[in-house]
């Protein structure tokens, strides 16, 4: 039996940056910060996952929580999620091969590719996109990355999307502490507007590791509004079988 744990980092989505305290801008090349961003997302999800999380979606006139299940395979660009909780979402799954994904809507009795135009819909009603589960394992490929600045105390990292890479953020600004716990993660446009912000804390050791519990993410166009997430329980490297990652799998109800 598989046991329950994420991602999306899924959600996954800020890369915290080793390094060392009183390292400042221009003391690390691109080279050696892609370098550090590998082993520092393999921290954060090591090459496998299981994960649960609890997402609530919070605005002024309603809150709204969702508790899933995930499988991630970092290596493979592969996870699995499956909703358990509100009773109305129970069962609706999410699939993500490459980068391609699946969704199965249990009162529709039938799964759904989501289509590129539908990419950066909002997921389950949160702030958190499509885009953002696809995209998830692409951050440290998919962009150029340098260290801007540095105080001894925290480190941010500029990320430029490479040429012909398939994205929709026009950069990404990471703040990490020194001891590698990431702070916040902003999100902005083509046009260099700052769209969203990512807020990470509750530091606490889950699943072996020290690590940011709850994430929180701020559409800056709805300041109202928030989505967060927070891992409830998470195990790193176990095995999982290639069978949950399958489109077979998004019908199949847990036993």
């Amino acid at each position: 039996m598989i046991r329950q744990t994420p991602v999306l980092l899924l959600l996954v989505l800020l890369i915290p940056l080793q390094a060392a305290a009183g390292e400042v801008a221009g003391d690390v090349t691109s080279g050696e910060a892609r370098e550090t961003m590998i082993r520092l997302q393999k921290l954060l999800r090591s090459d496998t996952n299981l994960a649960r999380y609890t997402m609530t979606v919070k605005t002024p006139e309603w809150t709204r929580s969702i508790t899933m299940d995930s499988w991630d395979d970092r290596p493979g660009k592969r996870f699995f999620i499956r909703i358990v909780a509100p009773k109305k979402d129970r069962s609706t799954t999410y699939l993500k091969l490459g980068p391609n994904l699946w969704m199965y809507l249990p009162k529709l009795e039938r799964d759904i590719r989501i289509p590129p135009s539908m990419m950066l819909s909002s997921w389950m009603g949160s702030d958190f996109t499509n885009d953002d589960l696809v995209k998830t394992a692409s951050v440290v490929d998919d962009y150029h990355h340098r260290i801007t600045a540095g105080d001894g105390e925290s480190i941010t990292i500029e990320s430029i999307p490479k040429e012909d890479a398939p994205v929709v953020w026009g950069k990404l600004v990471h703040v990490i502490r020194s001891d590698g716990i990431p702070l916040s993660e902003d999100f902005y446009d083509e046009h260099g507007k700052k769209r969203r912000s990512l807020k990470f804390d509750t530091v606490r050791e889950v699943g072996g590791r020290t690590i940011p519990t709850r994430w929180v993410m701020q559409p800056l166009d709805k300041p109202d509004k928030e989505t967060v997430l927070q891992i409830d329980s998470i195990e790193f490297d176990p095995p999982i079988a290639d069978s949950v990652f399958t489109r077979a799998n998004l019908k199949r109800r847990p036993t």
